[in-house]
């Protein structure tokens, strides 16, 4: 089996499992369906020099699910379509959000990122 391979798979294995434990917590959890507010995606980052180093597809480009300026209301949980990975990353940054004593969205703002190393998406959480 050949590096890159190995890696998508193990890459593809952990993300599996991480999205598992998630799952386990449960939709109600602090910052879910409860968030009052909306993302926009500010911008979509692409590292070609990375993609071509681990990537099965070297050619792969920056997301294709996301455009800058998109926005999505948060306020009925997921919005349909969304990336599974950039949703649990806006869930966890919002829960952080909330229990941190340096609060990074007091004044009703968090940014964060999903976590695709190669081609990350990186939103603005609005809050109200």
């Amino acid at each position: 089996m050949d590096r890159r391979r190995f890696c998508k798979i193990a890459a593809l294995a952990a993300g599996s499992i991480a999205l598992d434990s998630f799952s386990a917590r449960g939709n109600n959890v602090r910052g879910t369906v409860g968030i009052k507010g909306h993302a926009t995606v500010i911008r979509r980052e692409c590292y070609e020099d990375l993609q071509s180093l681990y990537l099965d597809d070297p050619e792969r480009g920056a997301c294709s699910l996301f455009t800058p300026g998109e926005q999505f209301n948060l306020s009925a949980g997921c919005p349909e379509g969304f990336c599974p990975l950039a949703w649990e990353s806006i869930k966890l940054a919002v829960e952080a959000a909330a229990h941190c004593p340096d609060n990074p969205g007091e004044k009703g703002v968090i940014i964060t990122s999903c976590p695709d190393g190669t081609r990350p998406v990186i939103f603005r959480i609005d809050t109200h």
